[in-house]
């Protein structure tokens, strides 16, 4: 088991990451391919493993098989892949394949098997991310930590993770960044922070998939799962000024400020919440005599179908990579 020790400071400065870390997402998709366990990646693990195949098969799987041989998971590749490219694989004697680079091979696996299901992979965890925000917004930060999946426990002070190697690791006020993961297959993963110095918090890296069917879904290119509506059709259910006040709640705001912006009374507003509310769509809580209202996970869903498609933006592997496996 591995413990995490928070303060009081500590626990203020917990936040949600906001980076998409799709180099960091391969290395885990590395494990999942390894493994071999979960339902839901079965076909993506076919569709993976036979892209090698053919008349014409793609050389960069020949380097990942290599890749793949070796022990140690995401932990150890990341001690290779920061050493500045000189680590290189040597391939099985008589295997016809030469030597390459780890990071190399790193990025070919990422384009393989990672990059042309990003973009359903990136919505998604943007959604999770949402609901984190809302869980920590409406219930604080101890109940999201008690919620980060079934092998992370909250029993203050300590954040502890089952099913990893033993250790434990104070914070001393730097706080602790949440990400979740698709690919990740244990409890968790800690990766320091890229650069030391005051408040570089470092990142806990969590297990969060759908069920097997839309895990599927986000995996074999198909469409991807939950409700698609634009303007029009959300405001066809919802009615057209709870549609505006769903668009407004996005960062969360009072009844007041709701009125202001939708231009009705705060009578209005009061009703058109608790249809909302009522519909699981808006969540609210009270703060003195204020009522704060934020989107759930479900009224989220609904405004993606709105929202402009947004161009996914990774960071290049030497960058991601700079973080250094504290778990394994």
């Amino acid at each position: 088991m591995y413990r995490i020790i928070l303060s009081v400071d500590d626990l203020a400065r917990v936040r949600i990451s906001e980076s998409d870390l799709l180099s960091m997402e391969a290395l885990f998709a590395l494990e999942a391919l390894r493994e071999g366990r979960g339902e839901g990646f079965r076909a993506w693990r076919q569709g993976v493993c036979g892209s090698g195949g053919g008349r014409r098969a793609d050389p960069r799987m020949e380097r990942v098989a290599t890749l793949i041989r070796i022990p140690g998971g995401p932990g150890k590749l990341l001690e290779l892949c920061t050493g500045g490219g000189r680590h290189t694989m040597v391939p099985p004697k008589g295997a016809g394949v030469p030597a390459v680079s780890v990071r190399s091979a790193v990025q070919d696996f990422q384009q393989v098997a990672v990059a042309p299901h990003w973009d359903r992979i990136r919505a998604y965890l943007g959604e999770v991310r949402d609901t984190l925000r809302d869980i920590m917004c409406r219930d604080g930060v101890e109940v999201l930590l008690d919620s980060l999946g079934p092998g992370i426990r909250w029993n203050a002070p300590v954040l502890e993770i089952s099913g990893v190697r033993s250790g434990e690791r104070e914070l001393d006020g730097s706080g602790l960044v949440l990400a979740p993961s698709l690919f990740l297959q244990r409890a968790g993963h800690v990766l320091p922070p890229a650069r030391q110095g005051a408040h570089r918090a470092p990142v806990l890296v969590f297990p969060d998939r759908p069920g097997p069917e839309e895990l599927t879904r986000l995996l074999g290119g198909g469409r991807a799962a939950g409700p698609q509506c634009g303007p029009d059709s959300l405001a066809a259910l919802v009615g057209r000024t709870r549609a505006a006040a769903l668009r407004a709640l996005r960062e969360g705001c009072t009844n007041a400020e709701l009125a202001e912006r939708l231009g009705v009374s705060a009578a209005a507003v009061s009703q058109h919440m608790a249809v909302l509310r009522a519909a699981g769509l808006v969540s609210t809580r009270r703060n003195r005599s204020h009522a704060i209202h934020t989107v759930t996970r479900l009224g989220h869903l609904l405004l993606r179908g709105e929202a402009a498609e947004r161009h996914p933006v990774s960071r290049p592997l030497a960058t991601t990579l700079r973080y250094s496996a504290e778990i394994a």
